[in-house]
């Protein structure tokens, strides 16, 4: 099958470029074994903590392990609720399952396509009481807990109005930061701003190992000794044991390619900020496609997913990723269903939500190419593509987000 024009993604050039830089200090490593813990993961966790300016970082085997941990060092507990979005990788929920806690899905903003803080204050107000200083779900009985805001697609969540409604209600936040390494608000980086962070360095992310990689980021420094005895089977030193844990530990290749594409991970979000500008300039005027939109701090372009509207191109989604197809341009879905339509997440009938506009979502929206080495032509042959499209004018029943 012929490679399309423009695949929706590639890491050839990225890693070419520095291929050497990553042999030498492989190489190194082969020499001085330390490749489990040792030199090279106290610099890489020192080092993401003068970036995102944060007091502590905790390496681990991956994002989803992150999120674990991270929920896990706040102690949650057997049937605990934890707000968050159903519009996201299935991480940022299914974590709460291994815990007995139950996710409950409200609805994301049309326009960020992050969690809704307006939808989260009214569930809250509709649905919860005080007592003794904890809100506590009427019908259930079940403790409210926290809000695991996602900044999707690397567009940061309203997390002023997010933490204001956590301080309310005596609940903690964790931010999902998978996708957005490097996005800020209010000069405060993604992950930074509640309790925990966690971030994915899955080999596609904005800062990609050569594997699996993440970790976990606080300023609280018992929360961080927390984490720390959690991702090494909860010991303390080398046979004390304190607690049960996990074995999430980076390994020392993936901390050394970490370590030499953090520094160029600002130059990686800048050209996805002009590839996104670019596709907006050229899409704004078409009115059956939504662009994404700024509408919190510094966007880092993750993805750059728009909207297909069916009720006015008369085409699915679907049809039009075919019809790139056949112009050689590669695209994916980022999301093909809401959480709350997977059966295992839906813990109890009490807690059900509707959320229409991730539904639609789901189904209407389509990530095009937005990798940092894209060249111009790329670029140019996308909008090209999605221009071209064979519009037919008709009425579909949608919402219109």
């Amino acid at each position: 099958m012929k490679a399309p024009a423009v695949p929706f993604f590639s890491l050839h050039e990225q890693t070419q470029a520095i291929k050497s830089a990553c042999l030498k200090a492989v190489s190194n490593l082969l020499d001085n074994q330390q490749f489990i813990g040792g030199a090279s993961i106290t610099a890489l966790e020192h080092e993401i903590a003068q970036y995102l300016k944060v007091k502590r970082v905790i390496s681990c085997n991956s994002g989803t392990d992150a999120l674990w941990l991270a929920v896990h060092a706040l102690n949650i507990e057997p049937n605990d609720i934890v707000l968050t979005t159903p519009f996201s990788f299935i991480a940022s929920a299914s974590e709460l399952i291994p815990h007995g806690a139950h996710p409950v899905f409200i609805d994301v903003d049309a326009t960020s396509y992050n969690i809704d803080p307006a939808l989260v204050r009214r569930w809250l107000e509709t649905n919860t009481q005080q007592k003794n200083g904890r809100t506590i779900h009427s019908a259930t009985g079940f403790a409210v807990v926290g809000i695991i805001p996602v900044h999707i697609f690397g567009q940061c969540a309203d997390m002023d109005s997010l933490l204001a409604i956590a301080k309310e209600f005596n609940l903690w936040t964790i931010e999902d930061t998978a996708q957005a390494i490097g996005s800020t608000l209010n000069g405060h980086y993604a992950g930074t701003m509640g309790d925990i962070g966690t971030l994915s360095f899955y080999p596609t992310k904005n800062l990609g190992a050569f594997g699996d990689a993440g970790c976990v980021v606080t300023n609280d420094p018992v929360v961080a000794d927390k984490l720390v005895r959690l991702r090494n089977h909860g010991r303390k030193n080398n046979y004390e044991y304190e607690s049960y844990g996990l074995n999430s530990r980076l390994d020392g290749i993936q901390a050394e390619i970490l370590r030499i594409k953090l520094k160029e991970v600002d130059g990686y979000n800048e050209r996805r900020r002009a590839i996104a500008a670019r596709y907006n300039a050229a899409f704004q005027n078409i009115p059956y496609i939504q662009t994404p939109k700024t509408v919190h701090g510094v966007h880092t372009y993750h993805q750059y997913s728009v909207v297909i509207k069916p009720e006015i191109c008369g085409m699915t989604r679907d049809a039009v990723a075919q019809n790139l197809e056949a112009f050689g341009v590669g695209t994916r879905v980022f999301y093909p269903q809401p959480l709350h339509a997977i059966d295992y997440l839906r813990t109890n009938a009490a807690l059900q939500t509707i959320t229409p506009v991730a539904d639609y979502l789901c189904h209407n929206i389509l990530a095009l190419p937005v990798w940092p080495e894209m060249n111009d032509e790329q670029v140019e042959t996308v909008i090209a593509a999605l221009s071209a499209m064979p519009v037919v004018k008709q009425q579909f029943n949608s919402i219109n987000v």
